[in-house]
């Protein structure tokens, strides 16, 4: 497969001069994959964006475990070297065009059923940051970096970054990383409870601990996994009796599928369940 030190079975589908996908169809694991310079570099445009969101809408029905990953750097965000070549009044168009994609990538992302795991080497920066935390999981390697990066060039963040950032380190944190853009080790961003995983070792084999990590989830209970993300993000904005009511909702419903029954007889049997 194309992702170096990966052991992927399966095919690789470009949707995209900078975006393609290594599939594992029998383990139901795909690596959506952003390149975009030989240097490694690693920005987007909004049409590299809406490529990854084809890619996402296409595979939604094929896999269990989703991981995002760029070659070089995670992504640097949006190519300012783009809009820098923009003329001046053209600028803010361009601008809010790749908003709006990255909007619909991330809504795409959230959507999936499947666990998402951004897989951070080199830099996540600016947008590239957005994308990573839009992710139902964050693994770093031990030597990547993230940067809020878009008060250093007079920008308010997007891509959700504030949103997912909040959420993560809370409101003081947050405004201390927007307002004052720096390098954020894996350790670091271990510690601030960005970060979930942080592997050392090569390159290669940080790919191989997330390939396994990705196929560890897409052999569970996608269905329930759905379920998990829809409790979590009503954590963050629901009173308690809201809250109450959706576990309640969530549990009878899936108490009632092939799931849990195979589950519970798992549990009985003392065996390892055998997901669909």
């Amino acid at each position: 497969m194309t992702v170096t030190g990966t052991q992927l079975d399966g095919e690789t589908r470009r949707y995209h001069e900078e975006v393609y996908a290594d599939i594992d169809a029998d383990r139901g694991v795909a690596w959506l994959v952003m390149e975009s310079d030989d240097d490694g570099v690693n920005s987007f445009t909004a049409t590299s964006v809406d490529a990854l969101t084809d890619a996402v809408t296409e595979l939604r029905s094929e896999i269990d475990c989703l991981v995002l990953f760029g070659q070089g750097n995670f992504s640097v965000g949006a190519d300012l070297t783009d809009v820098q070549d923009t003329p001046q009044e053209l600028r803010p168009p361009k601008i809010d065009n790749t908003a709006a994609a990255s909007n619909r990538f991330i809504q795409a992302l959230r959507s999936l059923d499947a666990p998402v795991i951004a897989a951070v080497e080199g830099i996540a920066a600016g947008g590239g940051l957005g994308f990573a935390l839009a992710c139902d999981m964050v693994a770093m390697h031990d030597e990547a970096r993230l940067d809020t990066a878009y008060a250093r060039i007079g920008l308010t963040p997007d891509n959700a970054t504030p949103f997912f950032l909040t959420r993560a380190v809370g409101p003081y944190q947050a405004r201390d990383l927007l307002f004052d853009p720096r390098p954020i080790s894996a350790t670091e961003a271990d510690s601030l409870g960005i970060a979930d995983r942080v592997f050392d070792g090569s390159p290669a084999a940080f790919r191989e601990e997330i390939t396994e990590l990705a196929g560890r989830l897409a052999a569970g209970p996608t269905d329930v996994y759905g379920k998990i993300k829809t409790l979590v993000d009503s954590a963050f904005h629901s009173q308690l009796d809201e809250h109450l009511e959706l576990e309640r909702e969530m549990i009878r419903a899936a108490s009632e599928s092939d799931t849990f029954d195979e589950g519970l007889n798992a549990f009985v049997e003392k065996r390892d369940p055998e997901w669909d």
